[in-house]
């Protein structure tokens, strides 16, 4: 029961606790992990620095000193975490499952409290997530979404997902949206060691042979699609979506215009785009913002800027099937069915790695 365990994927039921700093918490963790430092960013460099200009006896002595000043915190955390969920494993984890975790962990067990550490801490678990990603034949086969800006492609996905389909939000995991306008309504920040992590949970519940995914370039935001995903991705299988121009202003404005920082975030992506459309077309596109004509506006931006970059990349993939969105609940009704009948048909079949049965796994042989 007190024992170091290695991480496991298919295992849902644990809770995991990284005893890591903030900023390192912050950087990447294990998705669903709870953040309680040993050691917040100032004591870790602090104990770092005496580790490495003073002694290591005096490093672990301050490092104590730090550390039991929490220990009635992780004991009620622990405590509150075991009665809201008597079935689950609690799980601590570091680094690299060092000093930090089986510190703590061991206490824990010292009174009589039943906790794991994670074995090769933080670290093991990123190799874990970079293997799998960086290998193509674990991944599953990708059915992409393709359409223009507006029709709908995430509010669809989240349809399909809801029917049941297996889906891979990269947008969702990059924090942003795609395109200059991609981070109004989100902070528009993500490491990529949390991106990457994303990822590789949102993967984890793929149970089919195959995962809807949008379209996408190979940055979003600040962050960049792994290359494997990527080059999976462009040889997926492509659906096209289409939808009427007002129906795409709507559907933008709607998703747009409602966040809190629109009207901030919307004045420095224009100037973003203002050094790739003409100088009448920023003015125009000004003046709309200026009005508050977000109609016009959101016109305007379609036909002369987005539509003709969407085009290029629509036209040069050869799609399966298309669609005419009205309804984002209808549309993806309507792909879920097509999917269906094409694997019963057999005209959409599992790669060779992959039967109907088998699924994304990162490490089959774990």
């Amino acid at each position: 029961m007190y024992k170091a365990i290695p991480y496991d994927y298919k295992d849902s039921n644990r809770l995991y606790i990284d005893v890591r700093s903030e900023s390192e918490y912050d950087k990447g963790h294990i998705i669903g992990a709870i953040n309680l430092p040993i050691l917040n960013d100032i004591e870790r460099h602090e104990v770092g620095w005496i580790y490495k200009n003073a002694s290591v006896e005096e490093a672990k002595r301050v490092g104590l000193q730090h550390g039991s000043a929490k220990l009635l915190v992780f004991f009620e955390t622990v405590e509150q975490l075991r009665k809201d969920h008597p079935d689950k494993k609690i799980v601590f984890y570091c680094a690299r499952g060092g000093y930090r975790s089986r510190s703590i962990a061991l206490l824990m067990r010292s009174i009589d409290m039943p906790v794991y550490w994670l074995q090769g801490g933080y670290k093991s678990y990123r190799q874990e997530v970079l293997s799998a990603l960086q290998n193509s034949e674990k991944l599953p086969t990708f059915i992409v979404v393709n359409g223009l800006s507006g029709v709908g492609k995430t509010h669809i996905l989240m349809e399909l997902k809801k029917l049941g389909h297996p889906v891979l939000d990269l947008e969702g995991a990059a924090n942003h949206k795609g395109s200059h306008l991609g981070a109004i309504g989100t902070t528009g920040i993500q490491s990529v060691q949390s991106f990457e992590n994303e990822i590789f949970h949102q993967l984890c519940q793929v149970d089919r042979f195959y995962c809807f995914v949008e379209s996408e370039s190979k940055r979003i935001g600040h962050v960049f699609v792994p290359n494997a995903i990527f080059d999976k991705l462009q040889g997926g299988i492509y659906i096209k979506v289409s939808a009427s121009l007002d129906f795409r202003i709507k559907g933008l404005i709607e998703d747009y215009v409602s966040a809190p920082d629109f009207q901030h975030s919307f004045e420095a992506a224009l100037d973003k785009i203002k050094p790739y459309i003409t100088k009448e077309l920023f003015a125009e596109l000004s003046e709309h913002f200026k009005l508050g004509d977000y109609e016009n506006l959101t016109k305007k931006l379609l036909e002369n800027h987005y539509d003709p970059i969407y085009f290029k990349s629509i036209d040069s993939h050869q799609h399966k099937s298309e669609f005419t969105c009205i309804d984002y609940a209808t549309c993806a009704n309507e792909i879920g069915e097509w999917i269906n009948r094409s694997i019963l048909s057999r005209s959409i079949e599992p790669a060779p790695q992959h039967t109907d049965q088998e699924h994304f796994d990162p490490n089959p042989q774990s």
